[in-house]
């Protein structure tokens, strides 16, 4: 595996406020021990999820930008059209009419994560799971509950059902009432990928705490955003990931927005689904 450069100190730290622990949070490290953290150690994320969640759906970087971060990871693009996978360096977009879509480097994206993807543990399902207790099982593998942790899991399914968003148009809607629009899928018997993040509980507002996974299909032929499956087989990797870098963006429609209230519950019904469904 290529060994990945160091980060570079930075001039300043990015601090950002924790609701659910009152207290300012400096997120990114400074001086010498950032300069000894690997860059497959960092999740890199441009906006937040509050700002997501707010209907801040403009670019605020490219596609290109956030490669050159990471080669793993899951967002959404411009004006929210679908749902995004980034893996083994290519971006796909699985969008709301149910197709597979490599993004060029140019693409807008008002939200994403990333990271260089550098597996710590690597472990197998052997026996038939669903996604409860598929969860439970890596959280059980996890050193502590303090950091954050890349996930992919390639795997058979029995079922999986995932979900994609249409492309908005202005003035656009918050995230809430976007999700009522939403188009469900649901696959059998099929091979594929689960690309995602699981997070602390103390990154609510900014990124979204538990458990975050995109699934993109072996053929490459469908994928969205994970609800629910039932797992035959699969092997798992887990990337530990120490650092964290926020991009805040410079757009209006961010500077402009009301990020001061609690979002959680909204965040809540979004994670889990509407419904509307297709085959």
């Amino acid at each position: 595996m290529q060994r990945k450069t160091l980060m570079q100190p930075k001039k300043s730290s990015l601090c950002l406020r924790s609701r659910s622990i009152g207290a300012l949070l400096c997120m990114l490290l400074t001086g010498s021990l950032l300069a000894e953290e690997r860059r497959d150690e960092v999740l890199y994320q441009v906006s937040t999820i509050d700002a997501l969640l707010a209907g801040v759906y403009d670019s605020a970087a490219s596609l290109g930008d956030l490669l050159k971060q990471g080669d793993f990871g899951i967002g959404t693009f411009d004006a929210l059209d679908g749902e995004l996978i980034a893996l083994d360096g290519v971006v796909y977009q699985a969008a709301s009419d149910g197709q597979i879509r490599r993004m060029p480097a140019e693409t807008g994206t008002p939200f994403m994560a990333v990271t260089w993807f550098a597996p710590d543990q690597v472990f197998a399902f052997s026996d038939p799971v669903d996604f409860e207790a598929f969860k439970a099982q890596l959280e059980q593998r996890f050193p502590s509950r303090n950091m954050i942790y890349a996930i992919k899991a390639e795997a058979r399914f029995a079922q999986i059902r995932y979900r994609s968003v249409p492309r908005q148009q202005k003035p656009y809607a918050p995230l809430a009432e976007v999700t009522r629009e939403q188009l469900l899928f649901e696959q059998r018997d099929i091979d594929g990928t689960l690309v995602g993040f699981w997070c602390p509980s103390f990154v609510e507002g900014i990124n979204v705490p538990g458990f975050h996974l995109h699934f993109l299909s072996a053929d490459r032929a469908h994928g969205g955003h994970v609800l629910d499956f039932s797992m035959v087989h699969g092997s798992v990797e887990l990337d530990d990931t120490s650092g964290w870098e926020i991009a805040l963006p410079t757009i209006s429609g961010y500077l402009d927005a009301n990020l001061d209230s609690d979002r959680s519950a909204e965040l809540h019904a979004v994670e889990r689904g509407g419904p509307r469904q297709q085959d």
